[in-house]
């Protein structure tokens, strides 16, 4: 009997060569299935973190621009002070000294919103500008506060909040998946993750090196999610300008009559003080032709009820005002509507929203320029205003004709 015919040993190696080729196929696909599926996972969680952002945002501007309806007779505008304490809510008493910034977790249940995550089931964190937050209070808040956060994107380039200074007022993080070095202890009985003190454990949720009391301007940095855990930096962010608060609050339908009521306040104020000469030349920074030229004083010398104090000091910058040097009423106040030309012995101007483009386009950000009129009031008015010409001329009352616009036109009220 022949012997059985041998597999030759050529065939032999190329078969094992196949099988070798189709194991590291088969192990490739696999790794490619799981890369496709972990930035697929990324996506998702990043898509999670952008809603909650925008969930947060919305809240925060919710609260200011109902401020009053919480806190009534202190006005609008304000934003609270982050949770330091890891309760979900804004701590009682103030979150450092006036016009510092603070840096915390989302005050969650003092917005009214479940515990905030993000794609990652992390907690939300929160800066808000000295100019804007709630305790203590700025002594000036209005359409022109300054804001405090520098925005710089993944890339480097620097991003523009809805500002005149183009920095945000408030900055919302999504703090991601912890990179190499940060140590998130668990939650402990707590709804967020961490300790209960949030400035010992800013470093591990956010990558800034950013301190809990911000003075002075701070730059904040977006980080490269969906795949930042492979960067240095993945948080997240969403920010508010200054417009953006004031932008909604126009669309109040009640919030022209409220700045109406201040300037009522104001005139009605200072026009019961024009008989004391002394009174209006120590309050005068110029005497310009015919007139006595200066800021709103303020309203203890105006002898207000201390409670109206606070709310109009917050809106003073937006006033000056005329006064006849020879007590008589030798101002042209002409008014629209109703169109009426009035003879005063002194004039209240209020100077309304900047012009935010254009030629006429208004800047309040330095010193210099907010002394300027013209940087506050439009055509003849901030040259009467230099130059002492005894004629005015503007709307009789503060009116928003269209909510998506700014409502810039200056008013003017006669001081008979």
């Amino acid at each position: 009997m022949k012997p059985a015919l041998g597999v030759p040993m050529r065939v032999r190696g190329q078969a094992l060569i196949a099988a070798l080729l189709l194991a590291l196929l088969l192990a490739a696909a696999s790794l490619l299935g799981g890369g496709e599926l972990r930035m697929r996972s990324n996506t998702v969680a990043h898509a999670r973190s952008v809603a909650a952002l925008a969930q947060a945002r919305d809240a925060l501007i919710g609260y200011a621009i109902s401020y009053d309806e919480r806190h009534p007779g202190e006005g609008y505008g304000f934003l609270p002070c982050p949770d330091s304490g890891n309760s979900g809510s804004t701590p009682i008493g103030a979150c450092g000294a006036r016009d510092l910034g603070a840096l915390g977790r989302l005050p969650w249940r003092t917005l009214g919103l479940a515990d905030l995550r993000d794609g990652w089931g992390e907690c939300l964190w929160y800066a808000v500008a000295g100019s804007i937050k709630h305790n203590p209070k700025p002594l000036l808040l209005n359409w022109d506060n300054a804001g405090q956060f520098a925005l710089q994107a993944a890339d480097g380039r620097m991003l523009a909040a809805a500002a005149p200074d183009r920095l945000a007022v408030a900055v919302v993080f999504a703090p991601g998946p912890p990179l190499p070095g940060q140590l998130r202890p668990s939650a402990a009985g707590r709804a967020c993750s961490g300790s209960a003190s949030a400035a010992a454990d800013l470093s591990s949720y956010l990558e800034g090196d950013y301190p809990a009391t911000v003075g002075g301007t701070l730059t904040v940095a977006a980080g490269e999610q969906p795949d930042g855990a492979q960067g240095r930096r993945n948080d997240l962010i969403a920010w508010i300008g200054i417009d953006d608060l004031f932008d909604a609050l126009r669309r109040r339908a009640d919030h022209a009559d409220q700045v109406d009521a201040l300037i009522t306040t104001a005139a009605d104020a200072l026009a019961s003080r024009l008989g004391d000469a002394h009174f209006i030349a120590a309050h005068s920074e110029d005497t310009s032709g015919a007139l006595r030229i200066g800021l709103l004083p303020a309203g203890a010398a105006l002898g207000l009820p201390v409670p109206d104090r606070p709310r109009l000091e917050r809106w003073r910058d937006q006033f000056r005002f005329a006064v006849c040097t020879d007590g008589s009423a030798c101002i042209d106040a002409e008014l629209d509507p109703p169109a009426a030309t009035l003879a005063c012995r002194g004039v209240l101007l209020f100077g309304g929203e900047r012009i935010r483009s254009g030629a006429g386009a208004q800047a309040r950000i330095t010193a210099a320029q907010r002394k300027d009129p013209a940087q506050y009031f439009e055509g003849d008015n901030a040259r009467h205003l230099s130059q002492g010409i005894p004629h005015f001329s503007g709307a009789a009352r503060f009116r928003v004709a269209d909510p998506l616009q700014p409502a810039t036109a200056d008013v003017v009220r006669c001081l008979p």
